[in-house]
């Protein structure tokens, strides 16, 4: 009870001492949250640089795979060309092949009157076989052209 009249004589004492006291204690807390701000804005930064080196290493791996697909397109653009190349020299060189046995065809057809008739079997037989081969290498072309195709395709998709 002495502590109550005491307080009560003392009231704007009592009341001023109270108000520094929560004064201290706000001053306190906002020096605290001062303190975690200031972690807070540190962590930020640390993180921001992070991020900013693992974005420019992306970026520079990213340029490095471009280059290198380049170099790939490059490639098979001179091993495309190559190969049309020598294509082209098979092709000349079949053609060549074909002018020649046409020739020579049109000179035994010219023939063909004048020879017996077991040279007409024997040149039959040897156009028969000349025939069987041809269809032979065709069927094997027409399979190896639709091998290239379904791989075309599936190179495109």
């Amino acid at each position: 009870m002495t502590y109550l009249l005491l307080a009560l004589k003392y009231w704007r004492e009592c009341f001023i001492a109270l108000l520094a006291f929560l004064i201290l204690c706000l001053l306190m807390i906002l020096n605290h949250k001062d303190e975690v701000i200031e972690k807070q804005k540190q962590e930020h930064i640390t993180y921001v640089q992070t991020q900013t080196e693992l974005n420019l290493k992306a970026q520079v791996a990213a340029r490095e795979k471009e280059k290198e697909y380049q170099n790939q397109i490059i490639l098979a653009e001179r091993n495309y060309s190559e190969k049309i190349k020598q294509i082209s020299h098979d092709a000349r060189i079949a053609e060549s092949h074909a002018n020649s046995l046409s020739k020579q065809l049109a000179t035994a057809n010219k023939r063909l009157p004048t020879v017996t008739r077991e040279a007409e079997t024997q040149y039959a037989q040897k156009l028969s076989n000349v025939f069987d081969q041809c269809v032979t290498e065709y069927r094997k072309m027409a399979e190896r052209a639709d091998g290239h195709e379904a791989d075309a395709r599936r190179l495109v998709y």
